[in-house]
C-alpha cells in the first residue's frame, strides 16, 4: 500500500469515527422517536440468523477471582488453600479492607461449578481443550450466580488462561527471552488494541478482528442492507476498525424506556407512541413497557431545526465536490443520516414491548449499585435483533438480517487500590445480572417458522478484557498480568465445562491437587503454593523465576495457552467465516496455535 492510499484509508475511518461519534444527522421527526404506526405485534429473526455480541471489560478483570480453585478431588480444599494464601498480603484477614483478595470459601458455595469427568470434544484437537476435572471443582465469584445457573444448564463455557498471543510460549522461555512476547503487554491500551484487532505485534491497527468478520459475513445480509451488519453502543472501537466501505459500523446510543400510549384509533392512521415521561409511565402501570429508539444525534438538534435542516440538505444534496475528501465525507455522513433514519424506523414500526423490556427491569436500575449502562446497552443489542426482519436488504427483494455484529462495553476494572472490593462486586453484579436478562429478553423473540424455538441458539456472546491481573496482592488490590478467564455464551455453546490447556488433568493425577502446583516437565524443582520469589532476579539457579509452575509467572500472573484468536476464531468458524479464510482474519492463529482445527475450533461451539 503506497502513502496515498493509507492516508485516504486513515481519513476514511477517522472520518468515519467522527460522523458517528460528533452526531448523525437524522431527522427532527424521526429523533423523537415518538410514534410508531400500527399494531405492535410479534417478530421474528429469519431462520438462518446469527449474531455475535462482543462484551469488553475495560481496565482488565481480575480473572483470579472469576475462576477460582474449591474443592480438590476426594474433598481436600488444599489448591484453595493455596488461592487463599496466594491472596492474602502476608496473612491479613479475608475482608475488604485488609488488602486480602480472596473470598472466603463458604461465600462461594452456592457458585461453586460442578466437576467434569470427561473431555467434550475429540481428542484430535492437542489432546482435548476442555478440562477434566476428575473430581476437581472451581467456583465462579458470588456476584456471578446468575451465570452460574447458565453454565449449569449448558448455555455457557469458561474459557481459561486466554490472551493474545505471538507464540505459544512457557515460563523458562519468557524469562529467557526465547519467544516473542505481545508488544507492550501491561499497556491497557495497546492490549486492548491486540484483542480488538488480533494483532499483538502491533501498535497502531489499523483493521479490527470485528472489522474483518464483517467483511466476510456482510454480503449475507444481501445488497443493500438498511443498516451495517457491525452496530457499536460504545462509540468507536477498534475492534470494527476496516477499510471496506459497504461494512463501515453503526454507532447507537441507549434509547429511552417508556410505556406505549394509544393516539389515536381511526384506522388508517391508528398510532401508538413510545411514551417515556415518568408521569404517564407512573400514571399506566398496566400498558405494556416499550423502548424508544436511540440513535446519536447531533447535540441539541432537537430543539434546533434549523441546525438539522442545514446539515440534512448538505449532506443529501450529494454535489459533486472538487476535493475527494470532501465528497468521501459528504457520502459517509449521508450513509449516516440513512442508517439513523432505518434503524429507528425499523424499531418503531416493532416496538420491543415486554419481550424486550421486562427482563431488564431492576437492571437497568440496580436496587443496590445504581445505573447499569451493561444492561441498557444489551437491551438495545435485543431490540435491534428483535428488528433485524425490518433492517435487511431491499434489493432485489425485501429480506431480512441474516448476520449481525454487535460491540457492547463496561469499564472500572482497573483495580490497583482500595476500590478493588468496590469495583469488581458491584461490575461483576452487573455482569452477571445484564447477560442474564439479555439472555432471557432473547428467549422472548421467536425464529420465524418455528413456533417453538427462540433466538437463543441465534446468539453467541463472549467476554474479552485488556488483560489479567496478578494472583497476589500489592497490598491494596492487583497489578498487572497476562491471561484471563473468560466466558462464552449461547443455545448453541457445548456448555457446563472450562475450556483450556493448564486447566487440564490427566488421568494419573487424578485425585492430586494440582492448581498452582510445580511443573516438572521442563526441568523445574519441585514447588507446591506459592509462585517462585518475584525478587529472586536469577534465571537458572534452583528457584529461580525462569523454573517452577510452567504457566505462572513471579507474581502468579497466568500465561496465555490458549491465544484470544483461537478464543474468538472457534466463535467465527460458527458466525459463516469459511476455514480457508480464518488465517485472514487472524493472521497470529497458526503460529500461536499449530493444533488449533479450523473445523471445530477450541470445540466449545456446536454446529461447525
Amino acid at each position: 500500500m503506497n502513502h496515498d492510499e493509507k492516508a485516504r484509508r486513515d481519513f476514511l475511518r477517522t472520518a468515519t469515527s467522527l460522523a458517528v461519534a460528533s452526531g448523525l444527522p437524522t431527522l427532527d421527526a424521526l429523533s423523537n422517536v415518538a410514534f410508531a404506526a400500527g399494531d405492535v405485534g410479534t417478530e421474528s429473526i429469519a431462520s438462518d440468523y446469527k449474531a455475535i455480541v462482543c462484551v469488553f471489560l475495560y481496565g482488565a478483570q481480575d480473572s483470579h477471582n472469576v475462576l477460582i480453585p474449591y474443592t480438590d478431588a476426594g474433598g481436600a480444599i488444599t489448591e484453595y488453600t493455596r488461592y487463599a494464601t496466594a491472596r492474602s498480603n502476608n496473612n491479613a484477614p479475608q475482608n475488604e479492607d485488609s488488602g486480602n483478595l480472596s473470598y472466603p470459601r463458604a461465600r462461594l458455595a452456592n457458585t461453586a461449578l460442578p466437576a467434569t469427568t470427561v473431555n467434550s470434544i475429540s481428542a484430535s484437537v492437542g489432546g482435548g481443550w476442555t478440562t477434566n476435572t476428575h473430581g476437581r471443582s472451581f467456583a465462579l465469584p458470588p456476584d456471578y450466580s446468575g451465570l452460574k445457573s447458565l453454565y449449569t444448564a449448558g448455555n455457557l463455557a469458561m474459557i481459561a488462561n486466554t490472551g493474545p498471543m505471538l507464540a505459544s510460549i512457557n515460563r523458562h522461555e519468557w524469562y529467557t527471552g526465547q519467544k516473542v512476547r505481545p508488544v507492550n503487554l501491561y499497556s491497557h491500551s495497546d492490549q486492548q488494541g491486540a484483542w480488538m484487532s488480533g494483532l499483538a505485534e502491533d501498535l497502531n491497527p489499523t483493521e479490527g478482528i470485528g472489522g474483518r468478520i464483517a467483511a466476510e459475513v456482510g454480503s449475507m445480509n444481501g445488497a443493500n442492507p438498511r443498516v451495517s451488519v457491525s452496530v457499536s453502543t460504545t462509540g468507536t472501537t477498534t475492534f470494527f476498525f476496516t477499510p471496506n466501505q459497504s461494512v463501515q459500523p453503526y454507532q447507537i446510543g441507549l434509547g429511552r424506556v417508556g410505556r406505549l400510549q394509544t393516539t389515536s384509533t381511526t384506522p388508517p392512521t391508528a398510532t401508538t407512541a413510545c411514551n417515556t415521561s415518568t408521569t404517564f409511565m407512573n400514571a399506566n402501570l398496566t400498558s405494556p413497557y416499550c423502548i424508544s429508539g436511540g440513535p446519536i444525534t447531533v447535540n441539541n438538534t432537537l430543539n434546533r431545526p434549523d441546525l438539522m435542516n442545514a446539515i440534512t440538505s448538505r449532506v443529501s444534496a450529494n454535489p459533486t465536490l472538487a476535493n475527494i475528501y470532501l465528497n468521501q465525507w459528504n457520502g459517509i455522513m449521508d450513509r449516516s443520516r440513512l442508517a439513523a433514519a432505518n434503524v429507528n424506523a425499523a424499531i418503531l414500526a416493532s416496538p420491543p414491548t415486554e419481550d424486550i423490556v421486562a427482563p431488564f427491569v431492576g437492571v437497568v436500575d440496580d436496587a443496590t449499585y445504581g445505573y447499569n449502562s451493561l444492561a441498557a446497552q444489551l437491551q438495545m443489542v435485543a431490540a435491534l435483533i428483535r428488528a433485524s426482519t425490518a433492517l435487511g436488504s431491499t434489493t432485489p427483494a425485501t429480506t431480512p438480517m441474516k448476520r449481525q455484529i454487535f460491540f457492547v462495553g463496561i469499564g472500572g476494572f482497573d483495580t490497583h487500590g482500595p476500590e478493588f472490593w468496590d469495583a469488581n462486586p458491584r461490575l461483576n453484579t452487573f455482569i452477571s445480572k445484564s447477560v442474564s436478562a439479555f439472555w432471557n429478553a432473547l428467549g422472548n423473540i421467536k425464529v420465524s417458522g418455528q413456533s417453538t424455538v427462540n433466538a437463543q441458539g441465534a446468539v453467541t456472546l463472549f467476554t474479552m478484557s485488556d488483560f489479567g491481573r496478578t494472583l497476589d496482592s500489592n497490598g491494596f488490590g492487583c497489578d498487572h498480568g497476562y491471561a484471563g478467564h473468560h466466558f462464552v455464551l449461547g443455545g448453541a455453546v457445548r456448555g457446563g465445562y472450562v475450556y483450556g490447556k493448564d486447566h487440564n488433568v490427566t488421568a494419573t493425577q487424578a485425585g492430586s491437587s494440582v492448581w498452582m502446583s510445580a511443573d516438572t516437565t521442563a526441568g523445574a524443582i519441585p514447588r507446591v503454593g506459592l509462585p517462585p520469589n518475584r525478587n529472586d532476579g536469577g534465571l537458572t539457579a534452583p528457584g529461580s523465576r525462569a523454573n517452577g509452575l510452567n504457566h505462572s509467572l513471579s507474581r502468579g500472573e497466568m500465561l496465555a495457552t490458549m491465544s484470544s484468536d483461537a478464543y474468538v476464531a472457534t466463535i467465527a468458524r460458527w458466525f459463516g467465516v469459511p476455514a480457508a479464510r480464518l488465517s485472514t482474519v487472524f493472521p497470529n492463529l497458526a503460529a500461536a496455535h499449530t493444533d488449533f482445527n479450523t473445523t471445530s475450533g477450541v470445540g466449545f461451539m456446536n454446529g461447525i
